[in-house]
């Protein structure tokens, strides 16, 4: 297989705070969206001298490259399969000046990197990142999920990352961010609903992830009828019965429970038909 290889680079203030710049509504890839900046490496290139160049030819600022972070893989619009490498970098001079690549700028706080506009593999980059190095990081994580049933069946999505764990829709409250809110956007991503009733929040549980971080889940019935678009997370949907939840392998350790109780919910609300 040919392939080419990319280099990224987070660049970290002393602040904490993070460099993302937004791509030239001019570019042929990806036009307007945010980014960390990097590049190609060409052939003999040494990654960190790649991504150093790169660097001061898109921004103008001095780093120090540290180690790396992440290893993703994409397809440009050339059709060209590439291997990319982000390293954390710490800023250490100069004035930012952009490139014709860009057109804006900003240093943030990488917990609220979902109110700029890109795409999933750069969210769950950056909230990766912040997970692992923010100092504002709690290993204590808030998640909210949602039961949709129509017709006598839930709606499960199959996790792209992880073949064979299935999921309702919903995520993480970042910090600072209300709960509803949280919510909605979630929903919003991960499959495109902006428009749904909260009929009740009716479950809970704790536990530890893989990571050791506490997770406290809460999962609520929801009541929609607008079409559902799956987002680039997962790889697959499926509408089950009651008969058939305990089929699957999901992300929550209590998820089928939970599942379980929404079915009642929904009998309950329903009058019990």
């Amino acid at each position: 297989m040919n392939f080419k290889i990319a280099v990224k680079g987070i660049i970290r203030r002393g602040d904490g705070k993070i460099l993302i710049v937004k791509r030239s509504s001019q570019d042929s890839f990806m036009p307007g969206i945010w980014e960390t900046v990097g590049g190609g490496v060409k052939e003999k290139d040494n990654p960190k001298k790649a991504l150093e160049r790169e660097i001061m030819e898109e921004v103008g600022l001095t780093v120090r490259i540290g180690e790396p972070f992440n290893v993703f893989t994409f397809n440009n619009n050339k059709g060209e399969f590439k291997i990319g490498i982000t390293f954390v970098c710490d800023y250490l001079g100069g004035e930012i000046k952009l490139s014709s690549e860009h057109s804006d700028f900003k240093w943030i706080d990488p917990t609220i990197i979902k109110q700029f506009y890109s795409i999933p593999l750069f969210y769950n980059e950056i909230t990766a990142y912040s997970n692992k190095y923010s100092a504002d990081y709690e290993r204590f994580t808030v998640s909210q999920k949602a039961v949709i049933i129509r017709d006598d069946k839930c709606f499960v999505a199959e996790i792209n990352k992880t073949p064979g764990i299935w999921d309702l829709p919903g995520g993480r409250i970042d910090r600072r961010e209300d709960a509803e809110k949280a919510f909605r956007r979630e929903i919003k991503e991960e499959i495109g609903v902006s428009d749904f009733e909260i009929l009740a929040t009716y479950d809970c549980d704790t536990w530890l992830s893989p990571v050791g971080a506490a997770v406290y889940g809460s999962v609520s019935l929801i009541s929609t009828d607008k079409k559902i678009v799956l987002s680039t997370e997962h790889a697959q949907c499926k509408w089950i019965n009651k008969s058939e939840i305990d089929d699957y392998n999901y992300i929550w350790p209590a998820m089928n429970r939970m599942i379980k109780k929404g079915f009642w919910y929904y009998g309950l609300l329903r009058g019990g038909d």
